[in-house]
Order: C-alpha cells, then structure tokens, then sequence
C-alpha cells in the first residue's frame, strides 16, 4: 500500500489539457540558447500546433521563429566580418561589403515610412510622413504643420496655422502625431515644399515642422535635479527587432531638439478606443450644433473613480471644442489635483488655446477663483459647496464649459458629487467606468440622480435645499465610457509632486528673463500689517503662533467684502493684524510666499507675481495647505542651514513634538427624534434621517 502510494506521489497529479497548453506556449517563448539569445524550437512549434486549437497564436510563434534564425544568422556573419572602422554611433563596420541578405545593420523591420531633413542643427528638423504612419513619441517641441493635416491630443493641424506647442513627459503616457486624410482638391502645395520634397509628392505624404520648444514656465521645474528629466525618453528598443517609423539616425537627430519618438509597443501610450471616439463624436455633433445655432451652450460634467483619465479627457475636449468654438470655460472641482491653478482652488478659467500636456506646461490666471486651503473637499464639505456655488456663478453661459470633478466615489464624495450636479446643470455627463469596478460610481441615470440627496442639496424633488434656494429640475444625456484604468504604472511620481511641479510652474513667474535666481534673492512686495486680514484654513492655530506659521509660507491672496470681514472678525494681535475666525468666500488673485516678517516696521514681505492694480486690493492673506516645494527651499543661497529646512531630526528620539490641531467640520451631527417613532436618529448636513 505505501509502495503504491509513493509511487502515486512521484508520478504526481494528472495535468489538464490548459496546462499542458499552457507548457507548450512556454516551450517557445521561454526557451533560452546556451549563448543567452532566445531560441524557438521547430519541434516546440510543432507540439504547440497539436494542442493549441487557436492556429494564429502558432503562426504568430512561426513568423517570430523566422525572425530569430535572421537575426543569428546577422550576428554570426558580424562576428566572423574582418575588422572595420567605428562609426559615429559606435557600431562596427566592415571594410568589405556585406551579402545583400546581410548588409543591414539596423534593427527596423519593414521600410521606414517617416524621414527627417535637417534644417538648423539642434533647433530645427523637417518631418515626412508617409502611407498615413502614426509617430509616438514622449519630449517635448514646437510642432507646425507644412503639408496636409495632423491630429495631435484632439488638436487639428493645418499648413499656416500657428505654431503648437506640444508637451509629452515620461510621467504621462505618449502621445501620437496622427496623419489626416486629404482631400486632393484642398490641398495646396507649397514652394518650401517642393523644394524639399521635389515636384512628385505623394498623395498620402504630410510634411511637419519640430522646432525646439522653450518655455519659462517648464524651463524653471525641469532646473531642480528632482524633476530635470521629466521630458527625457530613454530608447529602449534601440537594440531590439521592431517595426520602427524611421532610422536610428533620424531618431537622433530629433532627440536632440527634445522630441524623442518611441518605438518600443510596450510603452504607455495615449489611444481613444472606438467605442469612446464614437461617443464624443456624438457629443462633439451636439456642441457644435448648439454653437452654429446660439442656442444654450452645453456644459459637460466629467466623472469617475480615481485615475480614470479625467483630466487627461478634459483636455481633450477642451482642445476639440476649440476647433469650432473661440473659447472654452473650465470650471475645476478637484482641488487636490487642479489643472490651471495650483491646489486648493475652485477656479473657473478662459481657455482659447490648446493645452497639450499635464498641468505643470499651462498654468494660468482664472477668471474666477476661491481658495479653499484643504487639498479634500472631505475637511469642510459645507464650505466647499459654498466656495464651488461661489465660483460657479461667475459663468455666463456664452461658451461651453467642462466642469472636472474628484475621483472620490464613496460615501461623502457621491454626495458632493450630487451637490455639484445640482449646482452646474450639466447637459451632458460624461461617466468613465473603468475595469476597476470598486472604484466606479453607480449608474446615474436619472432615476437614480431624482433620488439621490446631496450633502447640502437635497435630492431634486425637494423645493429647496437647507439653505433656501430653489432647485431647478435637471435631465442631462449620459453617455457612458469604457476605459481600462488599470494598466501598469509608468510613473513613479506621487500626487504630492505633481502639486509641487504645479506650484513651482505659477511660482516661474518670479524669476527674471535670464537666468533662475533662488528665493531669497528675488524682490519682495512690503506689505503693511493695517492692510490685511490673516487666516489660516487648514488648522485650528493660536493667534499668538499665527506669524510662526505664516513666515516662509505660500498664501493666497484674496479681496473679501467689508461684510464678510466683519463677520468673520475675530480680533486682532497686539499691534499686529487682523485675524478671521473663519475662512471667507472671496475672489482670489494669485499666490505669494512670505519671505520674511518684520516684526518692528510691522510689514510682510512677499513674493508674488500678481499686477499691481490687483495686488492694491488684497485685503486678505489666506494660509492653506500649499507649502513651498522642497527643491526650492534648499536651492537657496544661505551659509548657514536653511531655515524650516533640517535631514535630521531627533536623532537621539529625545525631542517630542506635536502636529497642528485639526478641527473637524464633516461630521454628522446626533440629534433625539422629537416626534413621530421613537429611537434616535442621525441627520446629515441635507437633514434627512436614517433611523437605527
């Protein structure tokens, strides 16, 4: 009995015919040479036909197979070639031609369908594309278009159209130069391209202009060390076998510019799949309708869970709709990752040029903003409806507006959302679902989007809401996106870097025409303490300690109402300013970093880049959550240690400390019920009950 049991076990368990499959998959992709090269065995390739009904996947195998024995063969006749001389790239060459079968020594399968044709060193490279050949690339450049039509990140490119600036970094996904079908009846060809090309063009052929793109906005984040490399793309598959647009050398001479084109199938990349480019062309038709017949503009709201592409959606539309409307208004909801501003501000911004690329490439002033000072509506949910109704009623319904909305999904953030839904009225709501689905949001249709309250709002078949505004009746189209947000990530960024890029773009206007110069070697703005009010949002701070907090911190820089400050009056220092108790909802202008404090002139000196008719009616000086990103605060020019600044605190764990004490404004509040059934029920902000 043990013999036979022994036995059983060194035979082990039957294998099912998916893992027997699966075995023969891995006998010709896995399988390794004694010289490390990847070998295909015909034999494996036949073992695979025989179990694997799905005869693609063994052709697939077969056409790679045949690749491989090439590429050996390639490297066997390198080998045994008499020595030659070094080229520029530091490749090998014979002194004696090479069999035709083997005279290559690029890696590119297929014919190249793109060239380059240089026209200033370094600064300046003509692009030919060829049988409609899309390029993918990361880097950074100024792209315009010579011949025929290119779609860029929802941006169409025409020949005499202006410049484009195009901003694709390695910590978002690569973007593609997409060519556009021509009408040969409006095409015209130029002299300059006639010249380059010759007289025979080819029907499919588009020619685009890279020039090297320099900006002081990006110019000032990429001079830290932290982020200098943001727009660098290591090419990978230099020495891999690909299907490549065009040669090693014609990558190099783009990559000098800063445009580095990927090859590399592997690499996140940005695509629209069809069901997606199907649906907002839908909506596209509707908005475009709605222009050409000055009807109501049409505004449209974006939602989903966390990472699933919201922003990168906005930015899309926004660069669409600016291909049939002048102007575009962009009402920004998420405050821990804003796009225009840095964050912890509701803004509502003017758009009338494209934005391609993340946040940090496009800061701009708003037309409306409030500063909220937390980096989650969850810290104060009242007062962030107040501030978001507050920014909201700045929009005047002339143009279309995208309203960006957070990822947060649950509990309190499904009832912001509603809040906001109520507040803008959106005609369209854009709903991303990704493959994720703890993340995603319930359907809102419009069953559900009666019914369901807000934090502050009740749900719309009420009249009012708590605080006594009548509730307009809203019926939006949904349309419904399938996305797949749970690709690898290809960053290693976190959301606290990408504010700090963010902050250090808006913070690049301080810096002179030539040159970066540290903090404290700009000029500051003295401001006198009899002027301004002060406030700090994100904590509950001593008035006492209120200057400790405000010395080398970023501040908002607001205009409130002399109502509004007298109700939020709470006293003021000895011989010191005036401290609110509350943050109040007002205009913002801008940011500034307090430099210094002179305690005996009784002034602040502050840094900032707003214009001076502005900055003589600030009257309010609002510390929030913003910090100074860390790369500035050591890039400063002090013998000393820097101040604020230490690597090694208590390093004996005999100094205690304590954090700021936080007061907490989302809970909900326990009340007896009065009448009606007995127990105790606990109402929320939107004062309906849930009875246990």
């Amino acid at each position: 009995m043990d013999q036979a049991v022994r036995k059983k076990r060194k035979r082990g368990p039957r294998k099912s015919k998916a893992e027997e499959r699966a075995k023969a998959l891995r006998s010709i992709t896995d399988s390794k040479g004694s010289n490390g090269q990847t070998t295909v065995s015909r034999k494996a390739v036949a073992e695979a036909a025989r179990l694997i009904p799905d005869q693609s996947l063994v052709k697939n195998v077969q056409s790679k197979l045949a690749t491989k024995h090439e590429r050996l063969k390639l490297q066997s006749a390198k080998s045994l070639a008499p020595s030659g001389h070094d080229t520029q790239h530091g490749e090998r060459v014979s002194s004696s031609p090479l069999p035709d079968s083997l005279s290559t020594l690029s890696s590119t399968l297929g014919h190249p369908t793109c060239r380059v044709i240089e026209q200033k060193h370094g600064e300046e490279y003509i692009l030919v594309i060829e049988h409609c050949q899309e390029v993918c690339f990361h880097g950074k450049a100024l792209v315009s278009c010579l011949h025929g039509s290119v779609f860029i990140y929802g941006c169409t490119l025409h020949p005499g159209q202006k410049p484009l600036p195009v901003y694709a970094p390695r910590t978002h996904s690569a973007l593609f130069i997409t060519p556009l079908p021509q009408d040969e009846e409006q095409v015209v060809e130029s002299e300059h391209v006639k010249q380059l090309l010759g007289e025979d063009i080819k029907e499919d052929t588009v020619v685009v202009l890279l020039q090297k793109l320099k900006c002081p906005m990006v110019d000032y984040v990429t001079s830290v060390k932290e982020y200098a490399n943001v727009f660098y793309w290591e090419n990978k598959s230099k020495d891999k076998v690909v299907e490549r647009v065009m040669s090693l050398k014609d990558s190099k001479h783009l990559e000098s510019i800063g445009f580095h084109v990927v090859d590399d199938p592997s690499s996140p990349r940005l695509f629209t799949p069809e069901p997606v480019r199907s649906a907002l062309s839908d909506v596209m038709e509707q908005v475009e309708h709605a222009v050409t017949k000055g009807t109501t503009a049409p505004v449209i709201l974006l939602c989903g869970g966390k990472n699933s592409g919201k922003s990168t959606l906005a930015r899309f539309l926004i660069n669409l709709m600016l291909s049939s409307c002048e102007e575009v208004y962009h009402l920004e909801c998420d405050i821990g990752q804003t796009e225009f501003t840095p964050s912890g501000f509701v803004s509502l911004t003017h758009v009338n040029t494209p934005t391609v690329g993340p946040p940090f490439t496009h800061q701009k002033t708003p037309d409306r903003c409030c500063y909220y000072g937390h980096l989650s509506p969850g810290d104060d949910p009242d007062r962030y409806v107040r501030t978001l109704k507050y920014v909201h009623q700045g929009y005047r319904g002339d143009a279309p507006l995208i309203v960006n909305t957070m990822g947060w999904t649950q509990g309190m953030g499904l009832h912001l959302l509603m809040d906001t839904i109520h507040l803008v009225h959106p005609s369209h709501i854009l709903q991303l679902k990704g493959r994720k689905s703890a993340q995603d949001l319930p359907e809102l249709s419009p069953e559900y989007l009666h019914t369901q309250p807000g934090w502050t709002y009740a749900n719309i078949q009420e009249e009012t809401n708590k605080e006594g505004d009548d509730i307009i009746p809203i019926n939006p189209e949904l349309v419904y996106l399938q996305v797949g947000n749970d690709m690898t990530r290809h960053t290693w960024f976190t959301a606290s870097e990408f504010r700090s890029m963010a902050l250090m773009a808006t913070l690049s206007s301080l810096q002179p025409a030539r040159g970066v110069l540290p903090l404290n070697g700009l000029t500051p703005r003295a401001v006198p303490w009899t002027t301004v009010a002060v406030h700090i949002c994100n904590a509950d701070v001593p008035p006492s300690q209120i200057m400790y907090v405000l010395n080398a911190g970023v501040v908002a820089l607001c205009q409130a109402d002399d109502k509004e400050l007298s109700r939020l009056r709470q006293g003021a220092l000895p011989d010191g300013p005036v401290v609110l108790q509350d943050t109040p909802i007002c205009q913002a202008f801008g940011i500034g970093v307090v430099r210094g404090i002179d305690m005996e002139r009784k002034l602040f000196y502050i840094l900032t880049s707003v214009e001076e008719d502005r900055l003589l009616r600030v009257n309010v000086l609002l510390c929030g959550a913003l910090s100074v990103p860390t790369p500035l605060m050591l890039q400063q020019n002090v013998e000393r240690p820097v101040p604020y600044v230490t690597s090694d605190f208590s390093p004996d764990g005999d100094i205690f400390g304590a954090t700021p004490l936080r007061i907490r404004k989302n809970l909900q509040r326990e009340r007896r019920q009065t009448g009606g059934t007995s127990g105790i029920g606990f109402v929320s902000a939107n004062h309906q009950e849930l009875r246990t």
